[in-house]
């Protein structure tokens, strides 16, 4: 009698346990029927274990996202912050000639004009044919009285770019009739 209730029991329970297993292929049977059981007492303190918090990775830094935001800030003429913000990634990425050309740009806009000077020569040495620091060089010939060497800066845009180019109308107009 006791084997035929385990089997009973078994069959009764076994298709439910092993359906997860199956992939779904075990026959549907009637749930198992629920046996009481007496409560357990509540604890009276809860021990609460802390959920981890994911650490947010760190930004992936490169010279777009580097130079989008530094442009950001020149564009709100926020120049000491942008200033602060390029020498940091001229250590960072070396030898930039649009760096080195920002640097100018700002330091020009700072009245810092031997340090633009300077930036402006070192983008032009990495790149010669820089368009926009033949135009910010030349704008900062005009403001040190040097306007040959602004024209100079003129004609190599109108070279390079002709006379339509947005940096060669720029340093038209900054030279104007002089």
């Amino acid at each position: 009698m006791k084997k035929l209730a385990v089997i009973f029991l078994f069959s009764f329970i076994a298709p439910n346990a092993y359906a997860a297993d199956s992939g779904g292929s075990a026959p549907a049977s009637t749930p198992a029927p629920v046996v009481a059981t007496t409560p357990t007492p509540t604890p009276k303190y809860e021990v609460v274990t802390p959920a981890t918090t994911p650490m947010p990775s760190a930004p992936t830094k490169n010279l777009t996202t580097d130079l989008t935001a530094i442009r950001s800030l020149i564009a709100s003429k926020n120049f000491s912050s942008a200033l602060a913000a390029l020498k940091i990634a001229d250590r960072n990425y070396p030898n930039n000639a649009d760096i080195n050309n920002l640097l100018g740009y700002s330091a020009r806009n700072l009245k810092q004009n031997k340090a633009a000077a300077t930036y402006y020569t070192k983008a032009l040495r990495i790149n010669p044919n820089h368009l926009g620091a033949l135009e910010y060089q030349g704008e900062l010939f005009m403001v040190t009285k040097k306007i040959s060497a602004a024209k100079s800066n003129l004609a190599k845009l109108k070279r390079l770019c002709g006379v339509n180019c947005e940096e060669y109308l720029d340093l038209k107009k900054a030279i104007g009739n002089k």
